[in-house]
Protein backbone atom coordinates (compact mmCIF):
# COMPACT_ATOMS: atom_id res chain seq x y z
CA UNK A 1 0.00 0.00 0.00
CA UNK A 2 2.69 2.50 0.74
CA UNK A 3 4.67 2.25 -2.91
CA UNK A 4 1.19 2.71 -4.11
CA UNK A 5 0.46 5.83 -2.43
CA UNK A 6 4.31 7.03 -3.22
CA UNK A 7 3.33 5.99 -6.96
CA UNK A 8 0.30 7.72 -6.92
CA UNK A 9 1.96 11.17 -5.75
CA UNK A 10 4.65 10.91 -8.29
CA UNK A 11 2.52 10.41 -10.96
CA UNK A 12 0.37 13.54 -9.41
CA UNK A 13 3.42 15.44 -8.80
CA UNK A 14 4.68 15.33 -12.54
CA UNK A 15 2.04 16.75 -13.85
CA UNK A 16 1.65 19.46 -11.79
CA UNK A 17 4.08 21.80 -14.04
CA UNK A 18 2.06 24.56 -16.00
CA UNK A 19 -0.13 27.57 -14.19
CA UNK A 20 -3.70 28.47 -14.53
CA UNK A 21 -5.94 29.37 -12.22
CA UNK A 22 -8.20 26.78 -10.41
CA UNK A 23 -11.87 27.32 -10.65
CA UNK A 24 -13.30 23.74 -9.90
CA UNK A 25 -15.30 24.86 -6.69
CA UNK A 26 -17.40 21.52 -6.03
CA UNK A 27 -18.56 19.75 -2.56
CA UNK A 28 -17.13 16.09 -2.27
CA UNK A 29 -20.36 13.95 -2.34
CA UNK A 30 -22.09 15.07 -5.52
CA UNK A 31 -21.22 16.30 -8.59
CA UNK A 32 -20.40 19.86 -10.52
CA UNK A 33 -21.78 20.74 -13.91
CA UNK A 34 -18.68 22.79 -14.64
CA UNK A 35 -16.28 21.64 -17.46
CA UNK A 36 -13.02 23.18 -18.42
CA UNK A 37 -11.58 25.37 -21.07
CA UNK A 38 -10.54 23.29 -24.39
CA UNK A 39 -6.88 21.78 -23.86
CA UNK A 40 -7.03 21.99 -20.14
CA UNK A 41 -6.20 18.71 -18.09
CA UNK A 42 -7.61 17.86 -14.38
CA UNK A 43 -5.70 15.67 -12.67
CA UNK A 44 -6.76 14.64 -9.12
CA UNK A 45 -6.33 11.92 -6.06
CA UNK A 46 -9.02 11.53 -3.73
CA UNK A 47 -8.85 9.63 -0.56
CA UNK A 48 -11.73 8.14 1.31
CA UNK A 49 -12.05 6.49 4.97
CA UNK A 50 -14.96 4.90 6.89
CA UNK A 51 -15.64 2.62 9.87
CA UNK A 52 -18.49 0.42 9.94
CA UNK A 53 -19.38 -0.68 13.69
CA UNK A 54 -23.47 0.36 14.16
CA UNK A 55 -24.88 -3.54 13.29
CA UNK A 56 -28.45 -2.47 12.03
CA UNK A 57 -31.16 -4.33 11.52
CA UNK A 58 -33.62 -2.41 9.57
CA UNK A 59 -33.70 0.96 11.21
CA UNK A 60 -32.53 -0.55 14.53
CA UNK A 61 -29.52 -0.35 16.15
CA UNK A 62 -28.32 -4.00 17.56
CA UNK A 63 -26.01 -5.49 20.11
CA UNK A 64 -22.97 -6.21 18.89
CA UNK A 65 -21.43 -8.59 21.33
CA UNK A 66 -18.79 -10.40 18.88
CA UNK A 67 -17.51 -6.38 18.11
CA UNK A 68 -17.95 -6.90 14.32
CA UNK A 69 -16.02 -4.35 12.66
CA UNK A 70 -15.14 -3.08 8.64
CA UNK A 71 -12.90 -0.18 8.00
CA UNK A 72 -12.46 0.71 4.62
CA UNK A 73 -9.69 2.87 3.20
CA UNK A 74 -10.07 4.09 -0.68
CA UNK A 75 -7.91 6.15 -3.23
CA UNK A 76 -8.82 7.56 -6.13
CA UNK A 77 -6.32 8.79 -9.47
CA UNK A 78 -8.53 10.56 -11.38
CA UNK A 79 -7.61 12.70 -14.76
CA UNK A 80 -9.60 14.77 -16.79
CA UNK A 81 -9.34 16.52 -20.22
CA UNK A 82 -11.32 18.90 -22.30
CA UNK A 83 -11.13 18.22 -25.72
CA UNK A 84 -13.71 21.27 -26.13
CA UNK A 85 -15.22 24.06 -23.72
CA UNK A 86 -18.64 22.28 -22.75
CA UNK A 87 -17.20 18.43 -22.99
CA UNK A 88 -15.14 16.93 -20.34
CA UNK A 89 -13.87 13.43 -20.50
CA UNK A 90 -12.13 11.68 -17.30
CA UNK A 91 -10.69 8.47 -16.23
CA UNK A 92 -10.71 7.35 -12.96
CA UNK A 93 -8.79 4.86 -11.19
CA UNK A 94 -9.71 3.55 -7.56
CA UNK A 95 -8.06 1.14 -5.06
CA UNK A 96 -9.21 0.30 -1.94
CA UNK A 97 -8.75 -1.74 1.34
CA UNK A 98 -11.14 -3.15 3.14
CA UNK A 99 -10.68 -4.81 6.52
CA UNK A 100 -12.95 -7.00 8.84
CA UNK A 101 -12.81 -7.95 12.67
CA UNK A 102 -14.78 -10.27 14.24
CA UNK A 103 -14.34 -12.45 17.13
CA UNK A 104 -15.09 -16.57 16.56
CA UNK A 105 -14.92 -18.33 19.86
CA UNK A 106 -13.92 -15.40 21.45
CA UNK A 107 -10.90 -15.14 20.09
CA UNK A 108 -10.34 -11.90 17.78
CA UNK A 109 -10.08 -12.42 14.10
CA UNK A 110 -9.13 -9.98 11.07
CA UNK A 111 -8.95 -10.34 7.80
CA UNK A 112 -7.56 -7.56 5.05
CA UNK A 113 -8.37 -7.75 1.25
CA UNK A 114 -7.12 -4.66 -0.97
CA UNK A 115 -6.65 -4.40 -4.55
CA UNK A 116 -7.69 -2.54 -7.92
CA UNK A 117 -11.70 -1.49 -7.84
CA UNK A 118 -13.52 -1.05 -11.25
CA UNK A 119 -12.43 1.21 -13.53
CA UNK A 120 -14.64 4.25 -14.54
CA UNK A 121 -14.68 6.15 -18.05
CA UNK A 122 -17.12 9.03 -18.06
CA UNK A 123 -18.02 12.33 -20.02
CA UNK A 124 -19.35 15.19 -18.99
CA UNK A 125 -21.19 17.61 -21.13
CA UNK A 126 -22.57 20.89 -20.37
CA UNK A 127 -25.70 21.63 -21.98
CA UNK A 128 -27.01 24.68 -20.95
CA UNK A 129 -25.47 28.17 -19.28
CA UNK A 130 -27.03 31.58 -18.87
CA UNK A 131 -25.19 34.84 -17.26
CA UNK A 132 -26.21 37.59 -15.31
CA UNK A 133 -24.31 40.65 -14.20
CA UNK A 134 -22.95 39.29 -10.96
CA UNK A 135 -24.19 35.61 -11.27
CA UNK A 136 -23.89 32.27 -13.76
CA UNK A 137 -26.00 29.15 -14.08
CA UNK A 138 -25.27 26.09 -15.94
CA UNK A 139 -26.17 22.35 -16.36
CA UNK A 140 -24.49 19.03 -17.62
CA UNK A 141 -25.48 15.55 -18.13
CA UNK A 142 -22.38 13.27 -17.69
CA UNK A 143 -22.18 9.51 -18.91
CA UNK A 144 -20.11 6.49 -17.88
CA UNK A 145 -18.62 2.99 -18.72
CA UNK A 146 -17.33 0.95 -15.87
CA UNK A 147 -14.76 -1.51 -16.61
CA UNK A 148 -14.34 -5.32 -15.02
CA UNK A 149 -10.88 -4.40 -13.43
CA UNK A 150 -12.21 -4.80 -9.59
CA UNK A 151 -10.64 -7.16 -7.17
CA UNK A 152 -13.71 -9.61 -5.77
CA UNK A 153 -12.23 -12.36 -3.59
CA UNK A 154 -12.37 -10.77 -0.45
CA UNK A 155 -13.37 -12.23 2.54
CA UNK A 156 -14.46 -12.14 6.09
CA UNK A 157 -12.90 -12.52 9.17
CA UNK A 158 -14.46 -15.95 9.73
CA UNK A 159 -13.95 -16.94 6.07
CA UNK A 160 -17.16 -16.28 4.32
CA UNK A 161 -16.68 -14.38 1.11
CA UNK A 162 -17.26 -10.60 1.30
CA UNK A 163 -20.87 -9.13 -0.03
CA UNK A 164 -20.17 -7.90 -3.91
CA UNK A 165 -20.95 -4.07 -2.47
CA UNK A 166 -18.13 -4.50 0.32
CA UNK A 167 -15.58 -5.91 -1.81
CA UNK A 168 -12.84 -3.31 -3.64
CA UNK A 169 -14.78 -3.62 -7.04
CA UNK A 170 -17.18 -6.29 -8.16
CA UNK A 171 -15.11 -7.04 -11.57
CA UNK A 172 -18.19 -6.52 -14.08
CA UNK A 173 -18.88 -4.20 -16.61
CA UNK A 174 -21.13 -1.01 -15.67
CA UNK A 175 -22.53 2.17 -16.13
CA UNK A 176 -23.23 6.22 -14.93
CA UNK A 177 -26.18 8.08 -15.71
CA UNK A 178 -26.22 11.94 -13.90
CA UNK A 179 -27.47 14.95 -13.72
CA UNK A 180 -25.56 18.49 -12.61
CA UNK A 181 -26.96 21.92 -11.85
CA UNK A 182 -25.60 25.17 -10.43
CA UNK A 183 -26.25 28.54 -9.75
CA UNK A 184 -22.85 30.66 -9.22
CA UNK A 185 -23.08 34.31 -7.60
CA UNK A 186 -20.07 36.17 -6.10
CA UNK A 187 -20.17 35.60 -3.17
CA UNK A 188 -22.12 31.97 -2.85
CA UNK A 189 -22.76 29.08 -5.28
CA UNK A 190 -25.68 26.17 -4.95
CA UNK A 191 -25.36 22.96 -6.36
CA UNK A 192 -27.65 20.08 -6.97
CA UNK A 193 -26.98 16.91 -8.86
CA UNK A 194 -28.38 13.23 -9.08
CA UNK A 195 -26.62 10.08 -10.33
CA UNK A 196 -27.61 6.63 -11.21
CA UNK A 197 -25.30 3.50 -11.02
CA UNK A 198 -25.07 -0.02 -12.02
CA UNK A 199 -23.21 -3.16 -12.91
CA UNK A 200 -24.26 -5.27 -16.28
CA UNK A 201 -24.15 -8.97 -15.37
CA UNK A 202 -25.85 -11.92 -12.95
CA UNK A 203 -24.17 -13.29 -10.26
CA UNK A 204 -21.26 -11.28 -8.19
CA UNK A 205 -22.80 -7.70 -9.45
CA UNK A 206 -23.17 -4.83 -6.77
CA UNK A 207 -27.21 -3.66 -6.62
CA UNK A 208 -27.35 -0.14 -8.31
CA UNK A 209 -27.53 2.87 -6.55
CA UNK A 210 -28.84 6.23 -6.63
CA UNK A 211 -27.33 9.24 -5.23
CA UNK A 212 -28.93 12.79 -4.81
CA UNK A 213 -27.40 15.76 -3.03
CA UNK A 214 -27.60 19.62 -2.51
CA UNK A 215 -25.59 22.01 -1.04
CA UNK A 216 -24.71 25.93 -0.45
CA UNK A 217 -21.25 27.04 -0.40
CA UNK A 218 -20.19 30.72 0.81
CA UNK A 219 -17.21 31.78 0.32
CA UNK A 220 -15.15 33.15 3.11
CA UNK A 221 -11.90 34.32 0.98
CA UNK A 222 -12.41 35.14 -2.92
CA UNK A 223 -9.29 34.55 -4.51
CA UNK A 224 -9.20 37.81 -6.59
CA UNK A 225 -5.88 36.62 -8.84
CA UNK A 226 -4.55 33.30 -9.50
CA UNK A 227 -2.08 33.77 -6.77
CA UNK A 228 -4.50 34.43 -4.30
CA UNK A 229 -5.94 31.94 -1.43
CA UNK A 230 -9.80 31.19 -2.31
CA UNK A 231 -11.59 29.44 0.38
CA UNK A 232 -15.28 28.22 0.60
CA UNK A 233 -17.35 26.01 3.20
CA UNK A 234 -20.07 24.47 1.86
CA UNK A 235 -22.87 22.19 3.86
CA UNK A 236 -25.83 20.10 2.61
CA UNK A 237 -27.85 17.19 2.17
CA UNK A 238 -27.00 14.20 0.49
CA UNK A 239 -29.50 10.74 -0.05
CA UNK A 240 -28.28 7.46 -1.20
CA UNK A 241 -30.28 4.19 -1.66
CA UNK A 242 -28.56 1.05 -2.66
CA UNK A 243 -29.95 -2.19 -4.11
CA UNK A 244 -29.93 -5.59 -3.25
CA UNK A 245 -26.67 -7.23 -4.67
CA UNK A 246 -27.04 -10.35 -6.96
CA UNK A 247 -25.49 -13.68 -5.77
CA UNK A 248 -25.98 -17.04 -7.60
CA UNK A 249 -28.89 -18.00 -5.99
CA UNK A 250 -30.77 -14.72 -6.56
CA UNK A 251 -30.59 -11.23 -4.04
CA UNK A 252 -28.40 -11.02 -1.38
CA UNK A 253 -30.67 -10.62 1.78
CA UNK A 254 -28.50 -8.35 3.92
CA UNK A 255 -27.43 -5.70 0.93
CA UNK A 256 -28.68 -2.40 0.03
CA UNK A 257 -29.80 0.17 1.96
CA UNK A 258 -31.04 3.96 2.42
CA UNK A 259 -29.15 6.68 3.47
CA UNK A 260 -29.63 10.10 4.48
CA UNK A 261 -27.13 12.25 5.70
CA UNK A 262 -25.99 15.70 6.14
CA UNK A 263 -22.37 16.86 4.53
CA UNK A 264 -19.94 19.57 4.96
CA UNK A 265 -16.71 20.25 3.03
CA UNK A 266 -13.95 22.62 3.42
CA UNK A 267 -12.60 23.47 -0.41
CA UNK A 268 -8.98 26.16 -0.88
CA UNK A 269 -7.82 27.43 -3.80
CA UNK A 270 -4.84 28.85 -4.90
CA UNK A 271 -3.15 29.30 -7.93
CA UNK A 272 -3.58 26.02 -10.39
CA UNK A 273 -4.09 23.95 -6.76
CA UNK A 274 -7.37 23.08 -4.82
CA UNK A 275 -7.72 21.17 -1.83
CA UNK A 276 -10.94 19.48 -0.63
CA UNK A 277 -11.89 17.79 2.70
CA UNK A 278 -15.30 16.57 3.91
CA UNK A 279 -17.51 14.57 6.16
CA UNK A 280 -20.70 12.80 5.99
CA UNK A 281 -22.77 12.69 8.93
CA UNK A 282 -25.51 10.09 8.72
CA UNK A 283 -29.00 11.32 10.07
CA UNK A 284 -31.02 7.99 8.97
CA UNK A 285 -30.15 4.34 8.02
CA UNK A 286 -32.06 1.60 6.60
CA UNK A 287 -30.62 -1.73 5.85
CA UNK A 288 -31.90 -4.81 4.11
CA UNK A 289 -31.59 -7.17 7.09
CA UNK A 290 -28.62 -7.35 8.95
CA UNK A 291 -25.59 -5.04 8.03
CA UNK A 292 -22.69 -2.82 9.29
CA UNK A 293 -23.05 0.51 8.98
CA UNK A 294 -20.91 3.58 9.56
CA UNK A 295 -21.85 6.53 11.53
CA UNK A 296 -19.29 8.77 9.70
CA UNK A 297 -17.66 9.26 6.21
CA UNK A 298 -14.60 11.39 5.65
CA UNK A 299 -13.06 12.32 2.18
CA UNK A 300 -9.98 14.22 1.07
CA UNK A 301 -9.32 15.54 -2.39
CA UNK A 302 -6.05 17.23 -3.90
CA UNK A 303 -6.57 18.66 -7.50
CA UNK A 304 -4.74 21.04 -10.31
CA UNK A 305 -5.48 22.31 -13.61
CA UNK A 306 -3.31 22.45 -16.15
Amino acid sequence: MRSLLIGLAMTFSLVCTLVQPSSAHEPLWGESPQTFGFGVWHPEIRFGFQKEFLLLRGATRLNNPEALRRMRFDSVLGIQYAPTTSLNVRIEIPYSIVQSSDRIGGVPRTSRTSGLGDIMLSAKSRFAQRFGEDWKEHQAYTVGIQLPTGQHNGHEANGALLEPSEQPGSGKWGYSLGYAYAYERLKDTLWVSAMFMGDLGGAGSKGEMFTLDANYGYWFKRAHKPQDLGIILAAGTHYEWMGKDRLTMGAAPDTGYSLSALQVSLIATKGTFQFRAGALLPLYQHTNGTQLRPNVQMRVGIEVLL
